[in-house]
């Protein structure tokens, strides 16, 4: 009997703590710290290039086609669709900068898919090991000064301001992280 106390006190402890630790992390993905800030602008960087090489990383072929002058390649089946790439793109930036974004670089539909100019390029920058620091805050809004480190030994500074979108903070500029 004095066993079964026992397990039912240590279960209430298990219980309490765990009720307890979810709240405190769910109230922490409201706040924006340093660390959630550097963890957003990289996971935002991985989303921007995603987004200009047409797929989350699959492999496809990208058919090109010309139109009024310009090369353009259609998107790979994980973006084929404005819907489907602005979908993606919402995990970490706002509607306005995904708007701004896609206009800005030139997206299009063409022949009912999605397609982009063609171009190369690929991210230089380790946001994971950028150095931040808060420039400006309100309860809705903050931008931090990145200084982030080049794959060649060098460093660029960005400012990448972010929006409280219900719980989470999203990048308001699609460019931003690039």
């Amino acid at each position: 009997m004095e066993m079964k106390k026992i397990g039912i006190i240590l279960a209430s402890l298990a219980l309490f703590f765990s009720l307890s630790t979810g709240v405190t992390a769910q109230a922490a993905s409201q706040n924006l710290s340093t660390t959630n800030a550097v963890k957003i602008a990289a996971n935002a960087s991985n989303h921007f290039w995603n987004a200009l090489h047409g797929s989350k990383g699959n492999l496809c072929t990208q058919k090109t086609f010309n139109y009024k002058g310009t090369q353009y390649s259609y998107l790979c089946q994980d973006f084929n669709t404005k819907s489907k790439l602005v979908s993606y793109l919402s995990e970490t930036f706002t509607n306005s900068a995904i708007q701004k974004g896609l206009t800005n670089y030139r997206y299009i539909t063409y022949n009912g898919k999605l397609a982009r100019p063609v171009g190369d390029g690929f991210s230089m920058l380790e946001w994971n090991k950028a150095k931040v620091k808060l420039t400006y805050q309100r309860a809705d809004v903050r931008s931090y000064q990145f200084t982030v480190p080049t794959v060649d030994g060098g460093s660029v500074k960005r400012t990448v301001t972010f929006y409280k979108s219900g719980s989470q903070w999203k990048v308001n500029k699609f460019d931003a992280v690039l």
